[in-house]
């Protein structure tokens, strides 16, 4: 099969093409391959002459992209010229649309009726996502083409919602597969390579497939078999063995947000919190907000940026900023042991680094994080404190900050479990040695 992704803006450089390897990695779970994929303009000549080379070869054409309200958003007029089929509106299009405005508050224009044109003899696949349905129709060659929405949210929303059923019902031949995943928190795509080794080859059946976002390493397994239960359990094994490599850093099966995933386990667990942020600026908090109701577990948190604000807010005695500075083990703990007094919590969390692009030296580069993890003892006694010290690249400040958040918020999330449901449970085991590469 073949993959057409449209967009002058893809040619440009403005933005990566997402949807051509999105789509190449979830055919595979269909045990479909994807051979080539297209980039074209906004040009409807040259997205026909996409779609006729690639159902010339393949019995299954993507195109993604091009589907918008304004008269640039020509791949339906591309499309329409390759299978040979004039363009006719389709009622229930119109009417999709006009929902989707409803539901918005919105009035819908005119130009918008343009998103309900599609070659006649197609049927529409409906699109929850945004205001572009797409549709299914065949070339003359006898292959399918399916035209999706360009953006990214909205393609993989519709992939899951109707191209997911289709696939399933449609099967390239006559095995049957099934596929099972799994979410992992701080965990290096080379560190979990190596510990795979062999269930990694591309000819491994199951076929495990990983993907590395926003501080989340996601694996999925792939299996294939002459009976659908026997290739569920094939891919549901699979997962578990990799599972039991990294168990501590084992997430769910599924996490897409990693700082309302870790919010919800947190309220989840009875465990409350606080957290000390320097040069995170508050991300950290930010991310742990999307989790709905974690204001029963997270009542107040500190961006102390200044040296005055970490002596002011948390207590952090002057000594220590005077001898080692802002970003260093001495202020990490003494930020943590401040946010968990003054917060009450059970938990806390320390950031302070240098994020860049300025403000490095030999001796504290660019890149140089160090967070403080305090934890109160539920027996009594001092609250527990330990620092850990991480190196990234130089690669952007935005960079430097999400890693440290995402690392943050792992921290967290060890700690909570560690100490189990309303906090009855152990410390923190072996300090912060688990994940720690």
């Amino acid at each position: 099969m073949g993959v057409v992704s449209v967009g002058d803006e893809l040619l440009a450089g403005a933005h990566p093409d997402l949807n051509g390897p999105y789509l190449a990695a979830r055919m595979a779970e269909f045990g479909r391959r994807v051979e080539r994929v297209i980039v074209v303009g906004d040009d409807e000549g040259h997205i026909a002459d996409a779609v006729n080379a690639l159902a010339s070869t393949c019995g299954l054409v993507l195109v993604s992209g091009g589907l918008g309200p304004t008269l640039d958003d020509v791949t339906r007029h591309g499309v329409a010229r390759s299978v040979g089929a004039p363009l006719m509106e389709c009622p229930d299009a119109v009417e999709e649309i006009e929902g989707w405005f409803t539901r918005a508050g919105r009035v819908m224009l005119e130009n918008n009726r343009r998103q309900a044109l599609m070659p006649e003899g197609a049927t529409r696949i409906p699109n929850a996502f945004g205001t572009a349905p797409g549709f299914r129709c065949e070339h003359p060659s006898g292959a399918r083409v399916m035209t999706l929405p360009g953006p990214p949210r909205e393609l993989q929303g519709v992939f899951g919602a109707e191209i997911e059923a289709w696939l399933s019902g449609n099967r390239p031949d006559a095995l049957h597969r099934a596929r099972a995943s799994a979410a992992f928190v701080d965990l290096p795509e080379s560190t979990f390579a190596e510990a795979a080794g062999a269930w990694l080859e591309r000819g491994a059946n199951p076929l495990v497939g990983v993907t590395v976002k926003d501080g989340i390493l996601t694996t999925r397994a792939v299996a294939t078999a002459d009976a659908p239960d026997k290739a569920a359990r094939m891919a549901q094994e699979r997962i578990d063995g990799l599972v039991a490599l990294f168990p501590e850093r084992y997430l769910a099966e599924r996490v897409d947000d990693l700082g309302a995933f870790v919010g919800g386990e947190l309220r989840r667990l009875g465990v409350s919190f606080s957290l000390a942020e320097s040069c995170t600026g508050g991300l950290v908090a930010a991310s742990l907000t999307s989790a709905p109701g974690v204001s029963e577990v997270f009542g107040r948190s500190f961006v102390t940026y200044a040296n005055e604000a970490k002596e002011v807010e948390l207590g952090v005695p002057a000594e220590v900023l005077s001898e080692h500075g802002a970003v260093s083990e001495a202020c990490a703990r003494a930020m943590a042991l401040g946010a968990l007094e003054r917060s009450g919590a059970e938990l806390a969390v320390s950031v302070t680094g240098v994020a860049g692009p300025g403000g490095g030296s030999d001796e504290k580069p660019v890149g140089l994080v160090w967070f403080g993890i305090a934890s109160r003892v539920p027996a009594g006694g001092e609250p527990q404190v330990d620092a850990e010290e991480r190196r990234w690249p130089p690669l952007g400040r935005a960079r430097v900050r999400r890693w440290a958040a995402n690392r943050a918020l792992a921290h967290l999330l060890r700690m909570a479990r560690a100490r189990g449901p309303q906090g009855a449970g152990e410390s923190y085991p072996g300090g912060i040695s688990p994940g720690s590469d």
